[in-house]
């Protein structure tokens, strides 16, 4: 137990406790070989300074303890200098009171142990065992001096390390935020035609002479492309990139305009009448190499989405219309359907991550309610694949 909380003390920390140590060894010098008598006080002395020197190891990781046990030692150290006949020397280990109240200053959770420190670092130098020696009189305003400055100095650093734990835990939250927003993307739609097509087999099954198999064979590839996106965007949490699964068999890259065509079938599979006009074949190739990523992804998973919440509000008498062209340097979607028009349009995260997702690449998100639907349009400026 306590070789671990050893292991676990900094180096400065180290270092610092053997030159305290180092220090009590020459009281404890003058202990010895002293021949002005009074032997107790200068042993006292002696312990209550080796035990300020252990306690510079542990100021950091039993911080409160450290200081409380340092301000009791100074305190008992204090005490003997005034009640002692004669005068002691000042012991060097007082220059580690701005030490330990540094350590609680900064490291301290709450931070009103850095001011009650800093009072009590104070009061205790009117007791300092200088005050006892007429020529020193005027280290007891250094000392104090000293001690404002640890406080400042280590109230800052306290300040600049809150605030980079605030950066991080910010980071972290966005970063939650991302990768939520992509498992939705990457997920939503596929699941949503997975149970598209399983209600479909179910309607077929009640039905009796008629053959399941087209409809357990589409459930059977979107699960598959599912597991592929999975595995896609785990590679890509993991190493930056596609990683072992970008070879995977049929899986198309996360920002593949080929995935345009299959987001279409799929959404026929499914049973609802689609209307497109999509580019051409080459050009959504010339898009591919010259668009940049972030555009390409977007264009895709607002389409993608546009199509699952026809998949999942739309109701069965679902007609969908989708328009994707490249004109004056950027890109529009128009995803316009016809059916069921769900209540709670705005409250979903699949729109808000939308909307995050087409401000990240300059553009905008605009969803209409209109007579006989929703209609989603989606305009992003087109850069260059190597901006």
């Amino acid at each position: 137990m306590v070789g671990a909380a050893f292991r676990a003390v900094p180096r400065t920390d180290i270092a610092l406790g053997v030159v305290a140590l180092m220090f009590a060894g020459l009281y404890w010098v003058i202990a010895i070989v002293g021949k002005g008598g009074h032997p107790v006080e200068y042993f006292t002395v002696a312990a209550l300074c080796t035990g300020v020197a252990l306690t510079v190891f542990f100021r950091r990781i039993r911080v409160v303890p450290a200081f409380v046990v340092t301000c009791v030692l100074f305190g008992a150290m204090a005490i003997t200098a005034q009640l002692s006949p004669v005068y002691l020397s000042i012991p060097l280990t007082l220059i580690f009171a701005p030490v330990s109240l540094m350590a609680v200053t900064e490291y301290a959770r709450s931070w009103w142990w850095g001011p009650v420190a800093l009072s009590v670092g104070i009061v205790g130098s009117l007791g300092s065992p200088a005050v006892r020696a007429e020529n020193f009189r005027w280290s007891m305003e250094y000392h104090i001096v000293a001690l404002v400055v640890a406080y400042l100095w280590a109230s800052r650093r306290r300040a600049t390390r809150a605030a980079h734990e605030r950066a991080l835990v910010a980071a972290r939250t966005s970063e939650r935020n991302r990768i939520a927003a992509e498992l939705h993307d990457v997920l939503g739609h596929t699941l949503a035609a997975v149970r598209a097509q399983a209600g479909a087999g179910l309607v077929i099954a009640e039905r009796r002479g008629e053959s399941t198999a087209e409809v357990l064979r589409t459930v059977a590839e979107i699960s598959k492309d599912a597991l592929g996106d999975v595995r896609h965007l785990v590679g890509v949490l993991r190493d930056g990139h596609g990683g072992e699964w970008a070879g995977f068999e049929n899986i198309a890259s996360a920002d593949s305009f080929a995935d345009l065509r299959d987001t279409v079938r799929r959404a026929r599979a499914a049973g609802i009448v689609v209307d497109e006009e999509l580019p051409s074949d080459d050009t959504l190739a010339d898009w591919q190499r010259t668009w940049p990523a972030a555009t390409r992804l977007a264009v895709l998973r607002v389409v993608r989405e546009a199509v699952t919440n026809v998949m999942k509000h739309g109701g069965p008498d679902a007609r969908m219309r989708l328009t994707v062209t490249g004109e004056s340097g950027g890109c529009v979607v128009v995803v316009e359907n016809t059916g069921v028009v769900p209540r709670d349009l705005e409250s979903g995260r699949g729109l808000a991550g939308l909307r995050e997702r087409m401000s990240s690449v300059g553009g905008m998100l605009e969803v209409a309610v209109t007579t006989t639907g929703v209609r989603l349009t989606a305009r992003m400026p087109i850069g260059t694949a190597g901006e």
